[in-house]
């Protein structure tokens, strides 16, 4: 259920609005599955998939995506968002796995003849531009039903996926914010709040026998 408060017409993410560890395994283990095939949609698809629960990325954010934009030394593993919500610039840093995948990636492009300069886009639309928002629902929408997972799920999910598990991970609320390129840090309480095992522990508690 969401809920939405009327004085700030806020949406709360509640927790039918991210996968849980055990979800986000299983998808990722199907794109995975289906990225040996070699098919050059499904190598991009697995790629587009990682980047986003690796990156918590909003899905134009990573449509926008460059490989200039992408810094994979040991010593900087970062992704630069350009132009974010509100017009802002943001540094992500990532995990040494996600980069050691987006090189192979890199790799992968190079070997089909895909262009790799600065300025070209990361993630290729069938048409040879940047990857469209559309496409990318679609390619979240396909993931899932292989997966056998709920389809109510939106891509937003990995984004909300990314920062429960951040947050778990850290309880560093103001960590959590800045990646996720949040100006206010309310925004990103709802996080802090899902996981607040005292809550947890009472709810739980209310009615038991």
């Amino acid at each position: 259920m969401t809920i939405r408060t009327m004085a700030r017409s806020t949406w709360v993410v509640t927790p039918n609005k991210f996968l849980d560890a055990g979800q986000v395994a299983a998808l990722r283990r199907i794109v995975e599955a289906q990225r040996r095939g070699g098919d050059r949609y499904d190598v991009r698809n697995a790629a587009v998939v990682e980047a986003l629960f690796g990156t918590g990325l909003r899905v134009s954010e990573l449509c926008a995506l460059a490989v200039g934009d992408l810094y994979l030394k040991s010593d900087s593993r970062n992704v630069l968002v350009r132009r974010g919500k509100g017009g802002r610039s943001r540094l992500v840093a990532i995990s040494a796995s996600l980069a050691k995948y987006l090189v192979r990636f890199i790799r992968w492009k190079t070997a089909i003849g895909e262009a790799i300069s600065p300025e070209s886009p990361l993630f290729l639309s069938e048409r040879g531009g940047k990857l469209h928002r559309s496409a990318v629902h679609r390619v979240w929408k396909t993931a899932l039903e292989r997966a056998g997972l709920p389809m109510h799920h939106g891509v937003h999910a990995t984004r909300h996926s990314y920062a429960v598990e951040l947050y778990r991970r850290t309880r560093d609320l103001r960590l959590t914010q800045r990646l996720l390129g949040h100006s206010s840090p309310n925004t990103t309480q709802v996080y802090a709040s899902l996981l607040d095992e005292d809550v947890r522990k009472g709810v739980e508690a209310i009615w038991a026998a």
